[in-house]
């Protein structure tokens, strides 16, 4: 492929050599949070301690429960009832605790000889919320039927921390959801890169060498254009475009444009103008930005200069020039067959 020299040629380059480098770095982000994940996993697991004794969350911590636990909240999940729900369990002190455990857990606790044998669970020290204090007093007053669990005495009965048994000790499950998040951007804007080096090689090896010559020759001469912010220019007798792929059109070649709005949820995202060739292909060039007050001002004048390049160019979306633009191609296609 010739080499080009034009300002907007390199500067495209610089512009999908950008996707490569940004998924490198995603890349390089996602294999730096599976090595976190891999140490974290490797770590030797403390000896847990009494919860009472937590200073702050995430402490691997322990409760010697001797009464069956009491159920005082279940969340939802997507209209579900959580799995893991939260208990008030006991030890022989008659110290109170919250406990979030599931329901293999609460059946392994929810035996007659648990009074003589407490049982010992382990998990994570988590910061107990107003609304799970406000629940837990609510529920265990109700269940004794007296007020013995207050705002006030709440702290010397129950403590800072409930018991996450849910949660695991050195837990790297943070770090696989990163890596996997993060690998799949890396893999999106790689391929995405990919695709459109090969479009782009595709349509400069299409070119015939002295003509490539001469775009890059006009690129390169120019000092500023009515339409550089969308990376759109009209030449002696092509129309460049350099917003997504390059595009490169002879006016000769122009069958047909019109305007096209782009959308997504009923907004708009751009408008842009769709170019169809007597190729049959067809093109999305010179692309306005949702914000700009006057796109349908732009997208016409560049069509009235099209027309003036080509008056055999069909202007504007309608049934007539749909159905002309078929039969023009299909006349083309039959002329070529002939031939």
């Amino acid at each position: 492929m010739i080499s080009t020299n034009a300002e907007v040629f390199k500067k495209n380059k610089r512009k999908i050599n950008i996707l490569l480098v940004i998924g490198i770095i995603f890349l390089l982000g996602s294999l730096v949070l599976l090595y976190l994940g891999l140490e974290n996993s490797k770590k030797k697991i403390p000896d847990p301690i009494n919860i009472l004794e937590a200073k702050n969350e995430n402490t691997y911590s322990y409760i010697d429960v001797s009464i069956k636990p009491h159920l005082f909240a279940v969340y939802e999940v997507n209209g579900k009832e959580e799995d893991v729900k939260y208990y008030l369990v006991m030890d022989k002190d008659n110290h109170l605790y919250i406990v979030y455990m599931n329901n293999d857990t609460y059946k392994k606790l929810n035996i007659d000889s648990i009074n003589e044998t407490p049982i010992r669970i382990t998990g994570i020290s988590r910061p107990i919320t107003y609304d799970l204090k406000k629940q837990a007093i609510d529920s265990y007053n109700e269940f004794m039927k007296y007020e013995y669990l207050t705002k006030d005495n709440f702290k010397e009965n129950v403590g800072e921390y409930y018991l996450d048994m849910k949660t695991k000790i050195n837990d790297s499950t943070l770090y696989c959801i990163g890596t996997l998040i993060l690998g799949i951007l890396s893999l999106l804007f790689i391929v995405i890169y990919i695709i459109k080096v090969i479009k782009n090689k595709k349509t400069m090896n299409e070119l015939n060498p002295e003509l490539l010559i001469k775009i890059d020759t006009e690129l390169s001469q120019i000092v500023e254009s009515e339409y550089q912010d969308m990376k759109f220019y009209l030449l002696k007798d092509y129309l460049v475009d350099f917003d997504d792929n390059i595009v490169i059109v002879p006016y000769s070649d122009i069958l047909w444009i019109y305007p096209y709005d782009r959308t997504y949820n009923g907004l708009l995202v751009n408008k842009y103008l769709k170019v169809t060739t007597i190729n049959n292909k067809v093109y999305a060039v010179a692309k306005t930005r949702s914000l700009e007050d006057n796109k349908d001002e732009i997208l016409e004048e560049i069509e009235n200069k099209i027309k003036e390049k080509n008056e055999e160019v069909l202007i504007g979306y309608s049934k007539e020039n749909k159905k002309k633009v078929k039969e023009i191609i299909k006349d083309g296609k039959n002329k070529s067959k002939i031939n």
